[in-house]
């Protein structure tokens, strides 16, 4: 039987260039299609490592490396392609960048906006880390709105963003091992909610969030916040921006929402009560830790998933 057809990927990096050398290996390979790089620090050695997965439908990049300066003029830009919107999510470093102007400086948690189909300049002045997803601009613009107005843009980090940063991130380090279904379904949780904190409800492109997207992000968050107690359908409704009807439907062919968050907790809490370097952890604290409120229950709750109690998993263990 055939395995599931991954989404292809590859990993570029200057660590088996030598170091005089790597910069130069660098803008003439993975920086060769982005115009005209230059090195923004000459003296020292120059490293880069780039993350790339994509189909026809997008590409997404995850790229550390040391500071570059790019220029995308007229001559750059391939007429005969379609336009690509590129979305990125600052992960570590200052930068900058200009289109259509508008632009700015770009720190950690910034979210940046720019069309491969006009020039630009953008780069870095410290060490970096960034992820980038494109998208054909019908897409971008079916989800998110006019392109032409948010080219240069850029998204300051603050609060707002840390549940689209938290999207984007998860999909960031699965991608590489995503069917093509899957990625599908990731990069649409990865729009869906841009839009939220791209536009105001008055002003957002009225585009169904599929069922299998909802039920992506809801789990995905479930993991983000298992250990607050508190945690439940309100939270994560108001967090995706779909309704609450929305929401239960997304979880209908299962046991529902409330069974998914349970169950996310056990299976972390067995996860951690099973791996040796948690022995001197008390059962109490990983109980906590997994959002339960109080130990009894925790304990009650374990036994009728697993068949065990937390303790005798432990002691059991070889």
């Amino acid at each position: 039987m055939s395995g599931l057809a991954i989404v292809p990927s590859v990993v570029e990096t200057t660590d088996h260039v030598e170091s005089k050398w790597a910069f130069d290996f660098w803008r003439s390979t993975a920086l060769a299609p982005f115009g005209d790089v230059a090195r923004v620090q000459p003296r020292g050695d120059f490293r880069a490592r780039r993350l790339a997965v994509g189909t026809a439908e997008w590409i997404l990049t995850h790229t550390v490396s040391s500071p570059v300066s790019l220029k995308i003029g007229a001559r750059h830009i391939d007429r005969s392609s379609p336009e690509m919107v590129v979305i990125g999510l600052a992960l570590d470093g200052i930068g900058y960048q200009e289109q259509a102007d508008r632009g700015g400086r770009i720190a950690t948690g910034g979210i940046s906006f720019l069309s491969r189909g006009r020039p630009l300049l953008a780069g870095t002045q410290t060490d970096y880390e960034e992820i980038r997803l494109a998208v054909p601009r019908g897409a971008f613009e079916t989800w998110i709105g006019d392109a032409d107005a948010f080219a240069g843009r850029c998204i300051a980090g603050q609060p707002a963003n840390a549940a689209f940063a938290a999207c984007f991130r998860t999909f960031a380090r699965s991608a590489a091992w995503m069917t093509g279904d899957e990625a599908g379904v990731a990069v649409e949780g990865v729009l869906h909610m841009l839009r939220g904190l791209a536009r105001p409800p008055a002003d957002r492109p009225a585009v169904p969030v599929s069922r299998a997207a909802v039920l992506s992000l809801a789990r995905a968050h479930i993991e983000r916040r298992l250990h607050d107690p508190t945690l439940g359908p309100s939270e994560i409704q108001a967090v995706l921006g779909v309704s609450r009807a929305h929401l239960y439907r997304a979880f209908a062919e299962t046991d529902g929402i409330a069974a998914a968050i349970r169950e996310a907790r056990l299976t972390r809490a067995h996860h951690r009560l099973a791996a040796p370097r948690n022995d001197g952890v008390k059962i109490a604290t990983i109980a906590y830790a997994c959002g339960f409120a109080d130990v009894p229950t925790f304990n009650r709750a374990f036994r009728r998933r697993f068949g065990i109690s937390p303790g005798d998993l432990r002691a059991a263990r070889p």
